[in-house]
């Protein structure tokens, strides 16, 4: 009589066989088929709109003049001096202005000068802000002083780009000196310009 076979052993074989235990493995793939998807669902974005964008402009004026422009230029009259000897000056003030329409955004601004004249090497300049004629422009805030004008074009003026914000005027203060030495030329003459340039 044939021995019967190992019990355990036969439970297993029979168990790895049957139609209910491959039904369940299938599922258990199923299943975790969708725990991969599951996980692959845990994202998120967002996004961040800005608000309207729109530009700025500036308007640069000198004397209240109500004309905008980034470049505007100055021959003063009021520097003007007949008969100048050595030791005179003449003094004058300007505002230059962030105003009006057209002024939504601060700006910077640079003063230049452009002088001609034989007479032109033995002036010197001095400018301030807040300053006063009746000081020869020494009192306020010194932009420059006693600075030896050139025949250069477009000479520096003390340093560029001056802030100046919306709705503000800086009072300038702007004297114009002949020293006593070295001697200048007798029977000569200067004509001198100041630019304004304006940025944002």
């Amino acid at each position: 009589m044939p021995s019967r076979p190992d019990r355990p052993a036969h439970r297993i074989r029979h168990l790895l066989t049957s139609t209910r235990f491959r039904a369940l493995l299938a599922l258990g793939m199923v299943l975790g088929v969708g725990g991969v998807t599951t996980l692959a669902a845990w994202t998120s974005s967002a996004t961040a709109t800005s608000g309207n964008i729109t530009t700025g402009s500036i308007n640069l004026q000198l004397n209240s003049t109500a004309q905008p422009t980034l470049t505007k230029s100055l021959n003063f009259s009021e520097l003007g001096k007949s008969g100048m000897i050595p030791g005179d000056s003449n003094s004058a003030l300007i505002k230059v202005n962030n105003l009006g329409t057209g002024a939504t955004v601060p700006l910077k601004y640079t003063i230049t000068s452009t002088s001609g004249g034989a007479l032109t090497t033995s002036l010197r300049m001095t400018v301030s802000s807040n300053g006063t004629v009746a000081n020869k422009c020494t009192d306020g805030t010194n932009v420059v002083s006693s600075l030896a004008l050139t025949l250069t074009a477009n000479q520096a003026i003390g340093a560029v780009d001056r802030p100046l914000p919306v709705g503000a005027t800086e009072n300038l203060c702007v004297s114009v000196q002949l020293p006593t030495t070295p001697t200048p030329p007798t029977n000569s003459t200067s004509n001198i310009v100041l630019t304004f340039t304006a940025k944002v």
